[in-house]
């Protein structure tokens, strides 16, 4: 399939993926906000948002500290199991988790729910 057109069509994500290529990383494990955090302090990291019906969206790691504090920390549900939208500003909320493999920049996914 052309990745140029390639959109998410459910969560769990399994794959990730770029206009260009297939990223072959793998989901290692969930993150909460103090996970996230930390990571940022010791690694420049990738963000990749998926939403459902939309295009992966990639933030580079030189603008993931700014995407960091104006966004997803308002924005980052703790619990996967049980995520109440309502306690969000403007109700959607992202589950966090780290991905790893072939890959230079750690990447972390955000799946968007709304």
């Amino acid at each position: 399939m052309d990745n140029t057109k390639k959109i998410v069509t459910q969560f769990p994500l399994i794959q990730l993926w770029t206009d260009n290529e297939s990223v072959f990383a793998k989901r290692e494990k969930y993150l909460t906000v103090d996970n996230v955090q930390e990571t940022l302090k010791k690694y420049p990291v990738e963000f990749v948002i998926a939403d459902v019906g939309k295009k992966l969206e990639w933030i580079s790691y030189d603008k993931s500290f700014d995407f960091w504090k104006t966004e997803l920390k308002a924005h980052l549900a703790d619990d996967i199991n049980d995520i109440k939208l309502d306690k969000f500003l403007d109700n959607y909320a992202y589950v966090a988790s780290e991905w790893t493999g072939e890959i230079e920049t750690p990447i972390i996914l955000l799946e968007k729910y709304h």
